[in-house]
């Protein structure tokens, strides 16, 4: 019992979803917490979170997925570019990060603005995350080196420290501002001026229906129509939401809230050359099949469907194709295991390796044993030069084996 009401208060608090994390990591998390707040069992948690907020933050932070990079998914800070000179007279461009993670994501939208000619004054960049361990690491301003993975140092906007970290310029550092908050807060954003784009990226899939929809509320109430909201794999927007359509000429994860000018009011920025990508070759990759003798029911649902067409598709070679019917079954599905599996794949069979990485990511956040997603994972990150992270990974997937070699019978 005392399990269960831990697991919702979390639901009530933080809109989390359970069946979308699976019971190893839940069973980890809670044993994190105890361990970090002195908690002898489930039960005496229970009762020091219910009545401490600071033991309840506490707990947010082992459910926490601090997995963030810079520029991770570029095309989409190209959206953001393009949005910007579509609407000169949107300044300060006024954006959200939510959530904000330790940064990554926010420093990289100032930085993309400003290499596209937006003068500091121009660009407000607000952060916001549940965790205050990741908003005190993001506001000092310092980062790993494989918060780049793999890509160049954006210079002048990041420079290397003697002891080989990475610092952000007070200049970028005057873009953006963090700070911590609860997504399901419904005076989150209440002090705000409208946001004219939004970045809600990988939330959304771990929240309940009912969550899903609060906190689609809340950011489309300060959004500044007509919007830009940026989100993150597998997270179809415009299937969650009447008001939201694609971006016309956008990244499939890019979407407008509110129809747009007209392209001929983009005025006013300069025209700049796209940040230099680092595209790795694509790590070698089997595209599974369904397991032999497996029939779909009698009268299949539409997620049914379309996940047995991307498998269809994919042993026929047809990437984009399956690729698609992939992403409309995870639009139903988003916490489906298999499904993400095999969208990293097809991303990285199509030689998406930021794609395919991500989709892997979220493999291992929903089933932490999942080998050979962490051995997919380690392919990326030899062919992006990522040493360490793949020495890392490797070490992680000799430890898995090992367990399950102890578990056999």
């Amino acid at each position: 019992m005392s399990r269960q009401a831990l697991i919702e208060l979390l639901q009530a608090r933080l809109g989390l979803d359970p069946d979308t994390l699976g019971p190893r990591v839940i069973d980890d998390a809670f044993a994190d917490a105890r361990r970090a707040l002195a908690a002898p069992d489930d039960a005496a948690l229970y009762r020091q979170v219910l009545m401490d907020g600071k033991a309840f933050s506490e707990l947010s932070e082992h459910f926490v997925v601090p997995e963030t990079w810079f520029f991770r998914a570029p095309e989409q800070f190209q959206d953001l570019v393009r949005f910007a000179r579509e609407q000169p007279a949107r300044r300060p461009l006024r954006i959200l990060s939510l959530p904000a993670s330790t940064g990554e994501e926010a420093y990289s939208a100032a930085i993309a603005l400003l290499e596209a000619g937006l003068a500091a004054a121009d660009i407000d960049v607000l952060g916001i995350d549940v965790s205050q361990t990741a908003i005190r690491r993001g506001s000092a301003g310092v980062f790993r080196p494989s918060a780049l993975r793999g890509q160049p140092i954006p210079r002048p906007w990041l420079r290397e420290a003697d002891d080989g970290s990475l610092e952000a310029d007070p200049l970028l550092r005057r873009c953006v501002r963090l700070r911590t908050g609860n997504a399901l807060d419904p005076k989150l954003l209440q002090s705000e001026p409208g946001f004219d784009v939004i970045f809600c990226r990988n939330l959304l899939i771990y929240l309940r229906p009912e969550a899903r929809a609060q906190l689609l509320h809340t950011l489309l109430s300060a959004a500044r129509a007509p919007a830009l909201v940026l989100a993150g794999q597998a997270e179809v927007l415009s299937s969650m939401s009447d008001a939201l359509r694609p971006y016309e000429g956008g990244c499939p994860l890019s979407f407008m809230h509110g129809a747009p000018r007209a392209a001929s009011a983009a005025q006013g920025l300069p025209k700049a050359a796209p940040r230099p990508t680092h595209r790795p070759a694509p790590a070698p990759a089997r595209v599974p099949t369904p397991p032999a003798g497996s029939a779909p029911p009698a009268t299949p649902s539409l997620a049914q469907e379309d996940i047995a067409r991307a498998h269809q598709l994919a042993d026929a070679g047809q990437v984009d194709q399956a690729r698609a019917a992939c992403l409309a079954h995870l639009g139903r599905q988003p916490a489906d295991v298999d499904a993400l599996y095999l969208l990293g794949l097809l991303e990285s069979a199509a030689g998406n390796a930021e794609a395919a990485e991500r989709a892997f990511t979220q493999v291992l956040y929903l089933d932490r044993d999942h080998l050979d997603a962490i051995e997919q994972r380690v392919g990326l990150a030899e062919r992006r030069g990522a040493g360490d992270q793949a020495r890392d990974l490797r070490a992680r997937a000799a430890r898995l084996r090992q367990r399950q070699r102890e578990a056999a019978p």
